[in-house]
């Protein structure tokens, strides 16, 4: 069934078929005449108007056009229209009660066929786990108030444990409790209707509202549905997120109901909380399902390729190393930076394919650089849950000794905030790398929480400072800090590189805080391989200072 196919207006169809009755009722009356009257075998064409009759309107239609129709084919109409023989009462009186018989039985067949395909299509539009409407009811009473241009607030709530709860109780149970809660919502609205769509998601149109009031009204109505429900020896609590959207701005069944869905995914997880619509968090979910679905043929594909930013000593003035940085290739689609591709990667569970095709391209550009007699050290970022794993560790391991690479050469850089959660286990593991020979990077230095806590715990050979700092350095307190940060790290025997450098101010005054190294586009921003090969090559600090 087409829920979106507009239906004609009811008495142009009436009409219709009114006109159809009286056309064939004449036409077949004028054939009887004009082939001689009723002694022929034409009369019985009178049997497909009664059965059309009995189609459009059941036993009462089909009655009415029989009577008719039997009243014209009866005293009023010749047996022999030659002859001039009228019929006697006896001949058209039988045929009369033919057309009534031939009414009845084919009108009450037709309106025992609809009673049936009601049934059918009302459970069509019933949820059997609730009882209540479902989407395909939903979509038909949208697009009617969308046709008579009525403006409503369509609400979606979301159950967000229900699937888990439903593991542990009684099925009967969980019907119980979802009863409770739609009955405390309907009549906190006043409404006699609700639509579910799934055991979990539960909508209500409310077709007065303002908008000023109605996230109000729904956060209360929450507050009551929340409280703990008790189902037999069960003591239950449901977390719950209701999507709010308005029908001004859109006139489709199916784009309000997803608008609904998605606003009741805003917040967090397993956070109840009231929602409306907003299309840039819509865009980036969008964005989010669009990548994960494509990230893994990006690296079948090719499609992810590296540049390398210089990271320049300001001891020796040359480049001591490079960070290693991913970029995505895709063609004619809409770009995509690698701090949206990356933190999607990790999400997803997919990030450690995405490092190990960096590793393993960043490898074999090392192998080529040493054939032409250039020595580079780098750092590649790695997250906590990669560099904690084993088995991954151990295929770094493999990758290093089968490329007979020098590990120095092939740092591992991990962001600072990670440090929060489970310090610990990480600072074994980094301190297992560095005893391996690896280069430990702490990116994104002072970002995190208790910064100068971590400060003396972390195990690590750079600290990198982060932009932030360095883009407010000319800034006292700022300044102050940063020369603090630099000269701890120095008496741990660390090095130190500021991230983000883009002016020759900034250098000056990290030069003058006895900054070690210098990352940013004040020098170079990252660089395909063969760009950074020459950039290598006629680096001259003096360009620069």
């Amino acid at each position: 069934m087409n829920l979106f196919k507009k239906r004609p207006n009811e008495w142009v169809r009436t009409l219709f078929r009114i006109l159809l009755m009286i056309f064939l009722g004449v036409t077949i009356n004028y054939i009887v005449y004009v082939t001689g009257g009723t002694k022929g075998a034409w009369t019985q064409l009178n049997f497909i108007v009664i059965v059309l009759a009995a189609y459009y309107w059941k036993v009462r239609g089909g009655l009415i056009i029989a009577l008719l129709l039997g009243v014209l084919m009866g005293p009023l109409m010749p047996l022999d229209v030659a002859e001039g023989i009228m019929q006697t009462p006896g001949n058209w009186t039988i045929r009369l009660s033919l057309y009534l018989g031939i009414a009845a039985t084919t009108g009450y067949v037709f309106w025992k066929n609809d009673e049936i395909n009601k049934k059918i299509d009302e459970e069509h539009l019933i949820s059997h786990f609730t009882g209540l409407y479902n989407a395909n009811k939903l979509f038909l009473d949208l697009n009617k108030m969308i046709e008579k241009d009525e403006k409503f607030c369509l609400v979606f709530f979301n159950v967000v444990n229900l699937v888990e709860i439903s593991k542990y109780i009684e099925y009967k149970n969980i019907e119980e409790m979802i009863y409770k809660s739609t009955t405390v919502i309907k009549s906190k609205f006043g409404v006699q209707e609700m639509y579910s769509n799934n055991h979990n998601e539960y909508i209500l149109v409310l077709k007065e509202y303002d908008e000023d009031e109605i996230t109000q009204i729904i956060s209360s109505t929450l507050h009551d549905v929340l409280q703990s429900i008790e189902i037999e020896d069960h003591l239950l609590k449901l977390i719950v997120k209701a999507g709010i959207v308005f029908s001004d701005d859109t006139s489709n069944a199916t784009e309000i109901f997803n608008e609904a869905r998605i606003a009741s995914d805003q917040g967090e997880a397993y956070e109840s909380g009231v929602y409306v619509y907003d299309s840039d968090f819509a865009s980036e979910r969008k964005l989010f399902y669009e990548i994960s679905g494509s990230l893994n043929n990006a690296i079948k594909n090719d499609e992810l390729y590296l540049v390398y930013q210089p990271i320049i000593s300001l001891k020796d003035n040359v480049i001591s190393s490079i960070e290693v940085l991913a970029r995505w290739d895709r063609g004619d689609r809409k770009p995509v930076g690698p701090d949206v591709f990356i933190k999607i990667a990790e999400k997803t569970g997919s990030i450690q394919r995405v490092t190990k095709e960096i590793m393993e391209q960043f490898a074999n550009q090392l192998l080529c650089w040493e054939k032409e007699g250039m020595k580079i050290k780098a750092s590649i970022n790695c997250t906590a849950v990669e560099i904690a794993d084993d088995a991954f560790r151990e295929w770094v391991k493999k990758l290093v000794e089968e490329k007979s690479i020098d590990k120095a050469d092939m740092g591992i850089e991990i962001t600072e905030r990670v440090f929060s959660r489970n310090e610990k286990k990480l600072n074994d593991v980094l301190a297992g790398l560095q005893a391996e020979g690896y280069c430990v990077s702490i990116d994104d230095f002072g970002t995190g929480y208790n910064t100068l806590k971590y400060l003396g715990q972390i195990k690590a050979d750079v600290i990198k400072i982060d932009k932030y700092f360095i883009d407010r350095i000319d800034e006292k307190h700022i300044k102050s800090l940063v020369r603090h940060i630099i000269d701890a790290v120095h008496e741990m025997g660390l090095s130190v590189v500021a991230e983000g450098v883009e002016t020759k101010e900034q250098l000056m005054i990290l030069k003058e805080l006895d900054c070690d190294k210098i990352q940013g586009y004040y020098f170079s921003k990252p660089l395909l391989a063969d760009d950074f090969t020459d950039y290598y090559k006629s680096f001259n600090i003096n360009k620069y200072i």
